[in-house]
């Protein structure tokens, strides 16, 4: 059965250059072979090389029957290109594995707060049938992800709130709880539920800005018709429900269900959720793995 799957492409074909075929060129010490290892015609590339001794104002070859010789200038030429072909044969090597359709490489960024359980979940299940994918990891606030999406240091990210730009695509997968979280002797540990305007001259902890749950966290309380006083920053979750716990403070946090040294408790005014986005980019070409990581996780979690 014929592979549906396009042919994978060379690398170093993808970006050859003049100084590529200068390179073939110096290597055959003939026009009509170098012109066949490159597919091009042989006339193309006699034309080329006069373009580029006119434009270097040097000569690069002596013709000897159907054969050429460097001269010294393009022997120092070939030299430095050889360098320069070692440094992309490298590069071709690195690259190469994002081209090939079982295996790749994938970068994902993702909310710290879904470093426990989530990102864990959709990775063991994705690796156990492809095992070939290369997955690097990167993990932040919603602002680090967008820019790293956006520089294209990550090719996807789990998020919240989605990007706020035309460059993105976005797909809700889920809708996380907000919780108060509260300390074991806090008067309102006991409550089943809490209106967040009970607790608007308590001390609150947070996230740093630049984080989502920190905005959603202000928006909320803005609701509730205060400015949380907010009294120690954490880019951790586990540390901000550690200072919880010891009495510094209450915060706005996803439901953690396996967290026993805090008290957890459902906000009924104002509605308390977050949507959790996957995000990625629609200006760039998509490696195979990266659409299929993709794929995977919407078909799992939408």
């Amino acid at each position: 059965m014929t592979d549906p799957r396009p042919a994978k492409p060379d690398v170093a074909d993808v970006f050859a250059s003049p100084l590529v075929q200068f390179l073939a060129i110096a290597r055959h010490e003939n026009l009509t072979h170098a012109a066949a290892e490159l597919g091009v015609a042989q006339s193309s590339l006699s034309r080329a090389l006069v373009r580029w001794e006119r434009g270097l104002g040097l000569p690069l070859i002596t013709r000897v029957g159907r054969h050429v010789r460097l001269t010294r200038h393009g022997r120092a030429l070939q030299q430095a290109l050889l360098r320069c072909s070692e440094g992309l044969d490298r590069a071709s090597a690195d690259l190469s594995e994002n081209l090939d359709g079982d295996g790749g490489a994938v970068a994902l960024g993702f909310l710290n707060s879904l470093g426990s359980r989530l990102v864990p979940e959709i990775l063991r299940a994705y690796r156990g049938s492809h095992p070939e994918v290369k997955i690097t990891l990167h993990q932040g606030g919603s602002e680090f992800l967008h820019n790293a999406l956006r520089e294209g240091d990550i090719d996807l990210c789990l998020t919240s709130p989605a990007p706020d730009s035309p460059e993105f695509a976005a797909a809700k997968l889920l809708t996380e709880q907000l919780v108060l979280v509260v300390p074991p002797a806090h008067p309102l540990a006991t409550r089943t539920r809490v209106a967040l305007a009970d607790v608007a001259s308590e001390n609150f902890l947070a996230l740093p800005r630049g984080y989502g749950l920190r905005t959603t966290t202000e928006q909320l309380c803005a609701l509730a018709g205060f400015t949380p006083h907010i009294v120690f920053e954490s880019t951790d979750t586990a540390t901000l429900r550690g200072l919880t716990a010891a009495g510094f403070g209450v915060c706005i946090l996803a439901t953690a269900p396996d967290a026993s040294d805090s008290i957890e408790i459902p906000i009924s005014s104002p509605p308390a959720s977050r949507p959790i986005l996957l995000a990625w980019s629609i200006t760039r070409t998509e490696s195979r793995a990266t659409a299929s990581l993709r794929q995977y996780i919407l078909d799992r979690l939408r």
